[in-house]
């Protein structure tokens, strides 16, 4: 059965490739036209640097590149060529001293995230046998900061990395900043989705679809339930086949589970699968209480079916919180997986949180296979229905949440960096883990709620601070770390 199991996981994750992206970088390289007569070997020097970096940033990223600018005209043309073939964001490299009007025409037009990236090949040099032209060749550094002050004067946000090329930490930060720009490309491209409705009475779930306006240029997809239920009467035996060994494959399950409620769930997986793709939706919230028998139990047996779609990159999130489920994508647009969860318990003894949420997951996230149990209770929830359960792994976190409110005029993101520790979870069909914050709890949970979020949060494997910076600038989203 382990065999099957990592047939059907590579299985997703082969599916999940085809709704990946690759990050599109504008490389703008710099220099100074009046130093090539000069010093006729300088040029030859830079470009044959600039061409070490671009082998480099092209493993990471799509790479779009303009001539070598070093003239204020030959800026503007680079400015014009970003906007034809629009990028993420722009990366500068001046390959020695240049003027700051090398760089102006270029972005002064352009409203994405920018780079400043102060390196180079060499991580040192001989300074008692260089001469000018060497000198001038690691000079770079020296026009940073004009280029900074002309940004900042005409209003453009960006960072400056520094480093030399085969540096691991200038390497991990490129990667993030091209990482966190591509998601936000995406994010604004992506149709998001609510099936039903809030559940009834959560203040802080209601999504405002203006704002989602607003940052996207986009409302919300709404299928119908009725939809799902149509969809699930005309499985074919075939789907439902293919469905049911992926499920006996991916998942242990115990002794309350019973093959009707594994065909059931794969038939709602099938259905579910349909109707998502049929919208191109990539992150959706969904309830409904349910009048008849199989619309309540379309949902409340729904969590194989969104489990699985969230491994393929197409989250949901129960209770219709669709602001959830775009954290959720966000984390998954960066590379960290990402789930819902929410504050289980407060331990004082360990100084943990114990964080995990009933309902669909993120089966990538597992550490090893995936646990079923049947559940004659949705704690809250009308229904009855499979209950999963897993293991995560232990390391660095991130905890997101996506808010409306003290947002301004779109959108607001709250994280914090913690990390899951071992130690005794619960075993109630909830994925759960134990998560210790870089605050005590009591500071933590002060300085979190202060900032008005909503009760669920999406988790995700690593420390993806970076990556988010980069991706809240691109999206005009406050950024705020607890």
């Amino acid at each position: 059965m382990s065999s099957d199991f990592e047939t059907v996981r590579q299985r997703l994750l082969e599916e999940r490739k085809k709704t990946g992206i690759r990050p599109k970088v504008g490389l703008l390289p710099t220099g100074h036209f009046r130093y090539w007569p000069q010093f006729p070997q300088l040029k030859g020097m830079g470009l044959k640097m600039y061409e070490d970096l671009l082998a480099m940033i092209g493993q990471w990223a799509e790479v779009v590149v303009p001539d070598l600018v070093d003239t204020a005209e030959k800026a503007a043309q680079a400015g014009e060529l970003f906007k034809k073939d629009p990028v993420d964001m722009v990366l500068i490299f001046p390959l020695g001293y240049t003027t700051s009007m090398m760089i102006v025409p270029a972005v002064y037009d352009l409203d994405v995230p920018i780079r400043l990236l102060n390196a180079h090949v060499d991580r040192t040099y001989d300074y008692t046998t260089a001469d000018t032209t060497v000198y001038l060749y690691h000079e770079g550094v020296c026009c940073i900061p004009e280029y900074a002050g002309a940004l900042v004067n005409l209003g453009k946000r960006f960072k400056v990395r520094t480093g030399y090329f085969d540096d691991p930490r200038l390497q991990r930060e490129l990667q993030a900043d091209f990482r966190g720009a591509a998601a936000a490309r995406f994010f604004k491209s992506m149709r998001v989705g609510l099936i039903g409705e809030v559940y009834t009475h959560m203040a802080d779930m209601p999504i405002d679809e203006h704002r989602l306006l607003k940052a996207t240029g986009k409302m919300l997809e709404q299928p119908e339930v009725e939809e799902i239920e149509n969809a699930f009467n005309r499985v074919t035996e075939e789907q439902l086949e293919d469905m049911y060994g992926q499920f006996r494959a991916l998942y242990e399950v115990d002794e309350s589970v019973t093959n009707e409620h594994m065909r059931f769930s794969a038939q709602a997986a099938v259905a579910y699968d349909e109707i998502i793709n049929k919208y191109d939706i990539f992150a959706f919230g969904y309830y409904w209480w349910g009048e008849r028998e199989l619309v309540t139990q379309l949902r409340s047996q729904s969590n194989l079916a969104v489990s699985r779609l969230a491994a393929l990159g197409r989250p949901g999130v129960t209770e219709g919180d669709v602001k959830s489920a775009m954290a959720v994508k966000i984390m998954d647009l960066l590379q960290a997986g990402g789930m819902f969860v929410e504050f289980f318990a407060m331990d004082f003894e360990e100084e943990f949180m114990l964080m995990g949420h009933d309902g669909p997951s993120n089966i990538n996230m597992a550490k090893g296979r995936p646990r079923l149990q049947h559940l004659e209770v949705h704690h809250g929830k009308t229904g009855h229905g499979l209950g999963i359960d897993f293991d995560m792994e232990e390391g660095p976190v991130t905890l997101l949440n996506l808010t409306q409110f003290d947002a301004g005029e779109t959108f607001k993101l709250i994280y914090s960096v913690g990390e899951i520790i071992a130690g005794p979870i619960l075993s109630i069909g909830n994925p759960n883990c134990r998560v210790r914050l870089q605050k005590p709890l009591h500071e933590f949970m002060d300085a979190w709620c202060r900032q008005g979020p909503a009760h669920h949060i999406a988790i995700g494997y690593g420390d993806v601070s970076q990556e988010l910076e980069i991706f809240a600038e691109a999206m005009k989203f406050t950024l705020v770390r607890v």
